[in-house]
């Protein structure tokens, strides 16, 4: 027997239906009343909302994605140029970026409000009437400093290697050598931490870096 697959609020769930309602959607995902809630499909870097009796075709091979929010009412964006719907009156800078497909170096801007850049750890706020237009551009370089030195790297995510080779160029993964990795004034989600080989961290301006060597020999 078939089986098709949607997540619902980052709950996965399957059905023996490849056509399945609003309605049904939003019960399975325990939502009751279901009247209560407004419930956004998320598409190709794009969304909309579903009624609840509206039919949604379900595929094989792709997990639907939905979003329910305990409303009255949807609100309407464009996200560089393509339309969105939303189920609150805020959205996070981090929301637009995964549901619109925005790379990490771009800034988001406001373009319903001549052009306001919107910070990394932001909102925007939705207006019951009208679309606000978001847009998004490529970012200039940002400067952080590792070791107490200036670097200007591109906005977005750098990786342990990536830290540790601007404060030691011609570093490589050896056996008898460590590398530690601290950071303080980071994002708003991480604002200090370590690293360790294999992870990443997003950047942002004058975030501070410690980078040191140790020989294991």
């Amino acid at each position: 027997m078939s089986s098709y697959k949607f997540e619902l609020d980052g709950r996965i769930f399957e059905t023996a239906d490849s056509m399945i309602s609003g309605r049904e959607v939003r019960s399975t995902g325990g939502l009751s009343p279901a009247s209560d809630f407004v419930l956004i499909e998320i598409g190709d870097a794009t969304s909309r909302s579903v009624g609840l009796e509206e039919p949604i075709t379900l595929q094989q091979d792709r997990t639907g994605q939905f979003r329910s929010f305990k409303s009255d009412r949807s609100y309407s964006m464009t996200i560089n140029e393509r339309g969105f719907e939303w189920g609150a009156e805020d959205i996070s800078a981090l929301d637009i970026r995964r549901y619109a497909s925005i790379p990490e170096d771009h800034d988001l801007i406001l373009d319903s409000d001549r052009d306001r850049p919107i910070d990394d750890d932001g909102f925007v706020r939705l207006k019951p009437t009208g679309v606000e237009r978001i847009a998004s551009v490529s970012a200039p370089k940002v400067e952080i400093f590792v070791n107490a030195r200036e670097h200007l790297v591109p906005k977005g995510r750098l990786t342990f290697w990536d830290i540790v080779r601007l404060a030691f160029p011609s570093a490589q993964p050896q056996e008898n050598t460590a590398y530690t990795v601290s950071y303080r004034k980071g994002p708003g989600d991480r604002p200090e931490g370590t690293l360790i080989s294999g992870e990443s961290v997003r950047v942002k301006k004058g975030m501070l870096f410690n980078v040191s060597e140790t020989d294991k020999s």
